[in-house]
């Protein structure tokens, strides 16, 4: 629902049907790709909110205003997802927009992995674990027929070091609904998954799959401390993703890094069709045990006999 807004002296007001909600400008908690968020109150029960200013210069497009009353409707009840409060604006054809949500207190997920994970045994497992409940929320938002189109780290929040939480559905799309051709390109050019470079006129033609694509992407990055796609622009970055394939490093194994693979595949038919096969195929990544040192001990023991035999048989003729 979209209410009204005032303002008095340095405060802004936000009416919601009942409920009535304030942010100074001044308590600043973040700037993303198409707005700022502001920590606020409700004025009647003083709970914290968050409230995220649709940035001028996209706030009068017709295409983003549809998205932040779209994200502002998105009612859902999931653990791993923030709940909605609504939106408000001055016009409803331009001005400023606010959305409203519930505060998470907490901090992303790459943080949170640098600061409390990262030194422990067993990290990929521990990351691993962590990245479950996105994926759970991915499947959620799915069956409602949502794609996110911009998973990324700074869009996973671990609320208080117990809950994680996938935000930011601002740019999500209705499939059935949303033409993303007259807005271009959607997402984060580093985590985007290639058909989001799309020429077609009628735009990319996102799925599922492509949620899939960043979610390897991001899941790649936070156990390895490094995005593959880095790029200086969105047209380097187009090129990268169609041809790059993910480099195996030390710290991953081989489970994992196979479950990666195939989300990030460069064709969607390739890749896992929902979030709920990935997270079947990573928590069997997790099962599957290592090889022990003694067992390659013993497969290089092996290999070498069997190359003496040859060698000896090669002497002797």
């Amino acid at each position: 629902m979209a209410g009204k807004v005032t303002q008095k002296g340095d405060t802004i007001y936000l009416n919601i049907g009942q409920r009535w909600f304030k942010y100074n400008e001044r308590s600043l908690l973040g700037s993303g790709a198409m707005g700022t968020v502001y920590k606020g109150y409700d004025c009647n029960s003083g709970e914290p909110v968050a409230i995220k200013r649709v940035m001028d210069r996209y706030a009068n497009n017709p295409e983003i205003r549809y998205r932040a009353h779209q994200e502002a409707d998105l009612m859902f009840r999931h653990p791993n997802l923030v709940e909605m409060l609504g939106c408000c604006e001055i016009a409803p054809d331009r001005g400023p927009i606010f959305i409203v949500s519930n505060y998470v207190n907490g901090e992303n997920i790459d943080q949170f992995i640098n600061t409390h994970v990262r030194a422990l045994p067993n990290v990929e497992k521990r990351i691993c674990e962590l990245f479950l409940p996105v994926l759970d929320a991915l499947s959620y938002i799915h069956q409602k027929g949502i794609i996110h189109m911009d998973i990324k780290p700074s869009n996973i929040m671990m609320e208080q070091g117990k809950n994680v939480r996938l935000m930011d559905l601002g740019i999500a799309n209705i499939s059935d609904t949303v033409n993303t051709a007259t807005s271009g390109m959607m997402g984060t050019p580093k985590y985007a998954a290639p058909e989001q470079f799309s020429d077609s006129e009628k735009g990319p033609q996102l799925t599922a799959a492509t949620d899939i694509y960043e979610a390897g992407v991001t899941l790649y990055e936070l156990i390895t401390m490094h995005n593959p796609f880095s790029a200086s622009s969105v047209m380097e970055a187009r090129e990268l993703h169609r041809e790059l394939i993910l480099e195996k490093k030390p710290m991953m194994s081989e489970a994992v890094y196979q479950v990666i693979r195939k989300a990030t595949a460069i064709y969607p038919s390739d890749r896992f069709q929902n979030a709920g096969q990935m997270k079947m195929a990573l928590k069997e990544a997790l099962a599957a045990p290592e090889p022990s040192s003694n067992t390659l001990l013993y497969w290089i023991i092996g290999l070498l006999g069997a190359l003496a035999i040859i060698l000896l048989i090669l002497f002797l003729l």
